[in-house]
């Protein structure tokens, strides 16, 4: 079992204030204050430990707290190794345990998020809410502004598709001749209901490959869950969602969603201690792979069409600090005929997408967000790649806001493209 806050004392005394996650960490650098920054909250954490303070007591702790983005920068640039993402996810249980969590986030964890067929229905609700005409309504009347943070975020959200990814398999699902692979698809809750075209266009580039695909139904991963301090229905999820993966005789699960991937691996410590659930998350975590980091080891097809764009690439905080995923987006980009690529200063800077907190933070997170589109105007790209549906809607939302040219896209998207291009230009040269 995860250790709790009150046991996380011997982790927490190693922070000496060096100050070392002053130049990384980016709520720190959106507001300038103390309490923003790992070192300031550690010292907030410590005092909870040792009874100074009341962690969960004091709105004003809470509220910093809740303000870290997760992101794990502080982790990599300590030089005394402090877990301070662990300590905050640790601290937001312990404020869970003691109070509740807020009406509003109960319902959108338990009632939705972990429960497909709400979450789902959700979404339809949204689209019709995007095409009805209700949301110029809302949009001309004021109304959003009466919704608060809530209402300011309604702008992050994409076009809702007609139809989910899940509702699309069996048009999608091939299997080939001779797969020389077998591999599990997870499919997030963003991808399946937000996003099915990264999703389409991943099961495309893997069967492509000459790779079978199977999609057990599955849950949310519970990550969302565990920011929020939600550590039962963390459990609970990663149980369901192990019992749906351990069916299959599978080499890899491969996902599109960085933070699903990430989701999926954390198991392997919650459930440590469980004596059926430990062994089957240490297995699924062995073999949990993003959809480019699996691509790469087993080999791709390079025979593609080009795509003549310029093209940078943002780094997931869970792909870069959480799985190591780093060059295996960018050898995909870059193996791409026509694709000029190029490095983006900051690249694995947050977005300030962080899950849910361009929604409950609004206004920091268009803080964070600014210097993630200044970094990228520098580029002159076209597209901005990454790997995390989270950070698709946040960046697509900068690109909206900012009125910079260039459009968000996954990275299956665009090899999907380049496979596509291949195929119309093979016909075009017989015809």
């Amino acid at each position: 079992m995860v250790k709790t806050f009150r046991e996380r004392e011997e982790d927490i005394v190693r922070c000496n204030r060096c100050g070392f996650c002053e130049e990384v960490c980016p709520t720190y650098k959106a507001t300038g204050e103390e309490f923003s920054l790992a070192r300031g909250r550690n010292r907030l954490m410590r005092q909870s430990m040792e009874g100074k303070l009341d962690l969960t007591r004091e709105p004003e702790i809470n509220q910093h707290i809740y303000s870290c983005l997760l992101c794990g920068a502080c982790v990599a640039a300590c030089p005394s190794s402090v877990i301070t993402d662990t300590l905050v996810k640790a601290a937001r249980a312990e404020i869970t345990r003691a109070n509740g969590q807020p009406f509003p986030i109960r319902m959108a964890l338990r009632g939705v998020l972990a429960n497909q067929r709400r979450l789902t229905l959700g979404a339809k609700a949204l689209r019709f809410y995007q095409r009805s005409g209700a949301r110029w309504l809302a949009r001309h009347t004021g109304f959003l502004n009466l919704m608060g943070s809530l209402g300011k975020a309604e702008g992050l959200l994409p076009a809702i598709p007609e139809k989910t990814l899940r509702d699309r398999l069996p048009q999608l699902l091939k299997k080939p001749l001779k797969p020389r692979h077998k591999v599990a698809y997870f499919a997030g809750c963003m991808i399946n209901n937000f996003f099915s075209a990264v999703g389409e266009a991943t099961l495309r580039v893997y069967q492509e490959n000459n790779i079978e695909v199977v999609v057990p139904t599955s849950n949310c991963c519970g990550i969302p869950h565990e920011a929020y301090g939600d550590t039962e229905m963390h459990i609970k999820l990663a149980k369901e969602n192990l019992d749906a993966f351990s069916r299959y005789e599978v080499e890899a699960v491969v996902t599109d969603c960085a933070s699903c991937a990430h989701g999926l691996h954390s198991y392997a410590e919650l459930l440590q201690d469980d004596p059926h659930y430990g062994p089957l998350a240490a297995e699924l975590a062995a073999k949990v792979k993003d959809a480019s980091q699996y691509l790469v080891e087993v080999g791709y097809k390079k025979e593609m069409g080009p795509v003549n764009a310029t093209v940078t690439y943002h780094d997931p905080c869970h792909a870069v600090r959480g799985l190591k995923v780093k060059e295996q987006p960018r050898e995909i980009l870059k193996s791409i005929p026509g694709v000029k690529f190029v490095e983006m200063n900051e690249a694995d800077w947050c977005c300030g997408g962080a899950g849910s907190y361009n929604v409950t933070h609004y206004d920091l997170s268009r803080k964070i967000l600014a210097r993630k589109m200044a970094n990228f105007e520098k580029t002159g790209a076209e597209y901005l790649a990454t790997s995390c549906p989270a950070c698709l809607m946040q960046l697509a939302h900068g690109l909206d806001v900012h009125h910079l040219p260039g459009r968000a896209i996954h990275v299956m998207q665009l090899l999907d493209q380049a496979y596509q291009n291949r195929v119309v230009r093979n016909k075009a040269k017989a015809g």
